[in-house]
C-alpha cells in the first residue's frame, strides 16, 4: 500500500510506481521484490522517510500491463509512420517451450532513412494450447502484424470448415513485410513460407558446430571436460589445488563453467573449452588425470575454438 505525505503531489506515486515497474522489467527482477527485499525497502525508507514504499506484487503487475499497452501503442504509431514513408519492416520469430509453457515471439526491425537499425518486440503470445503447426504459426503471425497496422488479415467466419466452404480471407500482410528470419525448424519454415525470407545464419552455423561436437574424438574430449568440470565444482580439495595453481601462474581464481549439452548447446561448450585452454597450465600440472586430459583433449579443444569462431 502506498503511503504519501500530504505535501507530496498526488501523482508522484504513480510516476514512481511506473519507474519501479520499468526497472523490474529492464533488469529482469522478481515482481515481488518490492515486498520481499528487506534491504531495498530500507533504502526507500531512508530516501523517502516513510512517504513512499515500493509497490506490491499486485501493483507491479498492474503497472507492467499498463506499460505494455503504452509501448504497443507507440510501436504501432512508429510502424504507421514507417509504412507511410514506404519503408517495410522485417520480422524475426521463434517458439519457446519449457515446463509445459510455450510462447511465440515476433521481433520487428527496420533501418530508417538515417541508416539506424531499430528492433522492437512486436508480440509474445501464449502457444501452450495451440498446435505448433505451420498453419497456426502463419495465422498467429498475420493476426499480430495486422493488429499492429502492418497490412490486413481477417477471416469470414460464415465460411466454416464444417460446411465445406472456403473462408473468405482478406490478407495483405505479406505485401507490407520486407523479409523474415527464423530458425531451421520445419514448422517455422512452413509457417513463414508465404513471406520472403531465409533461415537464421547463426542457427545454421550452430547446427554445423553441433555436428562437429558429436564427431569421433571430439565428443569424447568434451565428455572428459564435463567430468573434470563436475569434479572442480564439487570437490573442495580439487578446487583448492586448482586455485593454488592459478595463483602460482598469475591466473584469476575461477572454476570451469558448467555445460549442459542439451540446454546450453555449443555456446556452453565453447565457454568451457575456452576456460580449459586459458587454464591449461594448471590442468597440465595438477595430476596424472589432468595430464592425460591435456595431451588428449587440448588439441581437439584448439580445433573446436578455431571452428567456433
Amino acid at each position: 500500500m502506498l503511503v504519501l505525505a500530504p505535501n507530496i503531489y498526488f501523482g508522484i506515486d504513480v510516476c514512481l510506481c511506473m519507474q519501479f515497474a520499468l526497472w523490474i522489467v529492464r533488469n529482469k527482477r522478481p515482481l515481488s521484490i518490492g515486498e520481499n527485499d528487506r534491504e531495498l525497502r530500507d533504502i526507500f525508507e531512508f530516501i523517502f522517510h516513510g512517504s513512499y514504499v515500493p509497490p506490491t506484487y499486485k501493483l507491479v503487475t498492474q503497472y507492467i500491463l499498463e506499460l505494455s499497452v503504452e509501448g504497443k501503442n507507440k510501436l504501432k504509431f512508429h510502424l504507421a509512420a514507417l509504412l507511410g514513408e514506404g519503408i517495410m519492416p522485417s520480422i524475426a520469430g521463434d517458439l519457446w517451450s519449457e515446463g509445459g509453457i510455450a510462447i511465440f515471439g515476433i521481433l520487428v526491425y527496420w533501418i530508417d532513412k538515417g541508416m539506424v537499425l531499430h528492433e522492437n518486440l512486436l508480440s509474445a503470445v501464449p502457444f501452450s494450447d495451440v498446435r505448433h503447426t505451420g498453419l497456426e504459426i502463419e495465422r498467429s503471425t498475420k493476426e499480430n502484424l495486422a493488429d499492429m497496422g502492418v497490412g490486413e488479415y481477417t477471416l469470414d467466419q460464415l465460411g466454416s470448415a464444417d460446411s465445406g466452404e472456403t473462408p473468405i480471407t482478406v490478407d495483405t500482410v505479406t505485401d507490407f513485410v520486407h523479409s523474415t528470419t527464423s530458425d531451421s525448424a520445419s514448422n517455422m519454415i512452413s509457417g513463414w513460407g508465404c513471406f520472403d525470407g531465409h533461415e537464421c545464419n547463426c542457427h545454421l552455423l550452430a547446427l554445423c558446430v553441433l555436428v562437429f561436437l558429436t564427431s569421433d574424438g571430439v565428443k569424447e574430449a568434451f565428455t572428459k571436460l564435463r567430468g573434470m568440470t563436475t569434479h572442480f565444482n564439487h570437490s573442495v580439495i580439487g578446487r583448492k589445488l586448482l586455485h593454488d595453481c592459478q595463483d602460482k601462474y598469475g591466473l584469476s581464481r575461477t572454476s570451469p563453467p558448467q555445460d549442459n549439452a542439451t540446454r546450453s548447446g555449443w555456446k556452453g561448450a565453447r565457454n568451457q573449452a575456452k576456460w580449459f585452454v586459458e587454464n591449461q597450465v594448471c590442468t597440465h600440472h595438477n595430476s596424472g588425470i589432468l595430464c592425460a586430459l591435456y595431451f588428449c583433449c587440448v588439441p581437439c579443444i584448439h580445433t573446436y575454438m578455431y571452428t567456433a569462431y
